[in-house]
């Protein structure tokens, strides 16, 4: 069926005793485009005693003399400042470019951590002793300079091959600046080799559409199939590579170098941080100088964000490792370990969408694996050598936790995403679900059949959707997928929400939580609508329209999201197991519990800013913790939505509330918040001269604080934090919290 049918057919279905009427009119003309057709389509309603006909030829000829109006443009992307592009030297035969930025490179989930990125791209040795292989190409934002620095190694008409382990829609613009320097005068008979998955050479394909013509010459070399594929680059000399696709990576490959014995892992193992940020002598080395106590706590967050939600698919890969850590002075051995490692991830191509119980249960067979790599080389961060063995070890316990939150609880989050806006979105959910202990289950549904999301459906606790809006709808796999769920009597049970971003209306989200309204199903959160990008105020809880300059409140809303879910789902696991031993008898049963009850603390109010977002929170966890700097730490809870403004070289401030602004500021600060909500509205506050984040007017006592470094408690964080400045404004004795039993606050 026809655009054109498909939507006069809707307009039959919605309104059958006078059908509307969709009139195709000339491009130029003001109406909503079709982005399937390319025609311009506008609904009308015809008048009565009118025929169809006679209404349309009206309405055409009106239009042609209507004054054409020009869409407004976009605003441009603001440019994000850069460091440049360096080349540091990985082995005798690799060199690593390096593109790094101090600044939030994009606002994503996984950049929350603010301290910069890399973008690598590796330049290998091929034939003649010339390097002549590459590896990736970086964000758009280092184009130009990458090619600057790559035109000093090499001539891009030199190049073989270009290897894509990834690629995004940002990468594509700096790929055609390479192909146009590296086509210019290459002859036909020695054709530019790009090798890619099947799915990045369908992205590319659209991507470089216009200069992709039956004489350019490039020859397309695809990976497939679920083991290792050969890429000969000389006759003597292979790359071996290996599908690792992931639902937010479809198109993910890893490639081998057996003569460097360095595995290049793309997205994986990756850490977004700038090393010259952390390490003076890492701005001059391609390698994780520093180990693991200056990276671990970036490779753990990258690893919480993009892999956790997908634990089952990670643990397959992982748990082929063997039980012990490797010694340093093994490194330099060949690399069969992680051969069998990077295929163990090919492996899962037909289950890397399900992510069910049932996969979480699966059993396993370890690998003999005797050999190791001599190191990683993932796109973001260092070269991975120093601390290789343990983060492979740190890699096993990270997924194993997963996986067993994931045996207990499971939240099913699907989406659609067409240019990786809605994907964003729900990586910032499933962010939020993991902090609080969910297990997720990730199902791209472009990707992902139809019974296997019903099946995923029947397997969770709950659920949420995603989908963007293209010509006014919903795309076709979320349509389908929410018919199905609509079907599935059990799904009604099950909390859910729904999400999305739009470039001009935003429909798909509106109808999607109709029609889940309509069938009974209870929501968790309020639908969110974000507008071509996340952006500070782009959250329609009303709904409401949104700006285009993307802040962190977009993502803090939807961790928050992802927690109230969560909140529902353990709510009704809990209802499920109610009957067994009652919640009252159980505490007064733990002695230790009681006894825990009585420690005790100072009521305080702890606030936070990151850029325009502000979260706060009631805290009675504070103590001092050193005379000598100055410091105190404070217990956050994982699931807290201000725990991700707690991070190291971050700000916060400590309000001290006195005994007579006990109450007030219990019953303004304890009630239910939707997530985005100002938590300060009924406090009387002002923002510190010192840190800039919000202090409560009234309070008796105020420390300016940055945090200096966290460790892992159990289900709360340690955050330790210097005092900056303080400042007593009155002689009140401090609100003291006094509690029965130490299981809760």
């Amino acid at each position: 069926m026809t655009p054109l049918r498909q939507l006069r057919a809707q307009g039959q279905a919605q309104c059958p005793a006078r059908a509307q009427t969709y009139v195709v009119l000339p491009r130029n003309l003001p109406h909503c485009t079709n982005r399937q057709s390319g025609s311009v389509v506008q609904r009308t309603q015809a008048p009565q005693n009118v025929s169809i006909r006679q209404h349309v030829r009206s309405v055409a000829a009106a239009a042609v003399e209507a004054p054409v109006a020009v869409a407004p443009e976009m605003p441009p992307e603001p440019k994000v400042p850069t460091e440049g592009v360096v080349c540091l030297p990985v082995t005798k035969n690799i060199k690593c470019l390096r593109g790094v930025c101090n600044e939030r490179l994009k606002y994503e989930v996984e950049y929350s951590l603010k301290k910069g990125t890399s973008e690598n791209s590796y330049l290998l040795k091929g034939g003649n002793g010339k390097f002549t292989v590459l590896v990736d190409v970086p964000f758009k934002a280092f184009a130009e300079d990458f090619m600057s620095a790559l035109s000093q190694e090499v001539a891009p008409a030199d190049l073989s091959h270009v290897i894509i382990t990834h690629v995004g829609p940002n990468r594509i613009p700096t790929l055609k600046l390479l192909l146009e320097a590296a086509l210019a005068g290459r002859p036909a008979e020695r054709p530019l080799k790009i090798v890619v998955s099947n799915p990045a050479q369908a992205a590319l394909q659209k991507g470089l559409a216009d200069m992709l013509t039956d004489t350019c010459p490039i020859e397309w070399v695809k990976v497939k199939g679920a083991g290792e594929a050969s890429i000969p680059i000389t006759e003597a000399y292979s790359l071996t590579a290996m599908l690792t696709p992931t639902p937010r990576w479809p198109d993910h490959m890893c490639v081998v170098d057996p003569v460097s014995k360095v595995v290049f892992s793309g997205k994986l193992f990756s850490a977004h941080v700038a090393p010259g940020l952390l390490n003076s002598k890492a701005g001059t080395s391609a390698f994780d100088s520093g180990g693991w106590e200056a990276y671990g706590d970036h490779w753990r967050y990258f690893f919480d964000c993009m892999l956790a939600p997908m634990a089952p698919q990670a643990q397959s890969a992982l748990d082929r490792l063997p039980a012990t850590a490797t010694p340093r002075a093994s490194l330099d051995t060949p690399n069969q370990f992680f051969n069998a490692l990077l295929t163990s991830w090919g492996a899962m191509v037909g289950e890397i969408t399900r992510g069910s119980k049932a996969a979480a249960k699966a059993s396993w067979q370890p690998q003999v694996a005797s050999m190791f790599a001599y190191a990683l080389a993932p796109q973001h961060g260092p070269v991975i050598r120093t601390s290789l063995s343990r983060l492979v070890v740190e890699y096993r316990k990270w997924t194993e936790e997963q996986v067993a939150a994931l045996s207990r609880s499971n939240v099913v989050v699907m989406y659609a995403s067409a240019y990786g806006n809605t994907a964003a979105l729900a990586q910032a959910i499933s962010r939020g679900l993991t902090k609080s202990g969910m297990g997720v289950s990730t199902v791209n549904l472009e990707l992902t059949p139809l019974d296997e999301v019903v099946a995923a459906i029947k397997d969770a606790d709950g659920f949420t959707i995603g989908s963007p809006t293209l010509g006014g709808h919903m795309p076709t796999p979320v349509q389908l997928a929410l018919g199905s769920i609509l079907r599935e009597s059990k799904a009604r049970e099950l909390p859910c929400g729904v999400f999305g971003s739009f470039g001009w209306s935003g429909e798909a989200v509106d109808e999607m939580e109709a029609k889940l309204k309509d069938g009974g199903y209870g929501f968790a959160f309020k639908p969110i609508k974000v507008k071509f990008k996340p952006t500070a105020t782009g959250f329609a809880f009303k709904p409401i329209k949104v700006k285009f300059n993307p802040t962190a409140t977009d993502l803090s809303v939807c961790e928050q999201s992802g927690r109230d879910l969560a909140i529902q789902v353990k709510r009704k696991l809990k209802n499920r197991e109610k009957g067994s031993t009652s919640s009252m008898a159980a505490v007064a049963a733990n002695s230790s519990q009681l006894a825990m009850g009585r420690v005790v603390g100072s009521l305080c109010v702890v606030t936070s800013r990151d850029e325009e977002a502000v979260s706060a929170m009631l805290a009675s966890w504070v103590s001092q913790a050193s005379f000598d700097p100055p410091g105190i730490t404070i217990a956050v809870k994982k699931d807290r939505g201000m725990e991700t403004m707690l991070q190291p070289g971050n700000t916060f401030a400590v309000s001290m509330v006195p005994e007579r602004l006990e109450k007030p500021i219990m019953k303004a600060m304890t009630q239910p918040f939707e997530p985005g909500a100002d938590r300060l509205a009924k406090v009387a506050h002002k923002d510190s001269e010192v840190s800039g984040c919000p202090i409560i007017e009234g309070a008796n006592a105020v420390l300016d604080c940055s945090v200096v470094s966290r460790m892992e408690a159990g289900d709360h964080w340690i955050v330790y934090g210097k005092v900056e400045a303080g400042k007593l404004n009155s002689e009140e004795l401090t609100a003291v919290h006094h509690r029965k039993v130490g299981n809760h606050y």
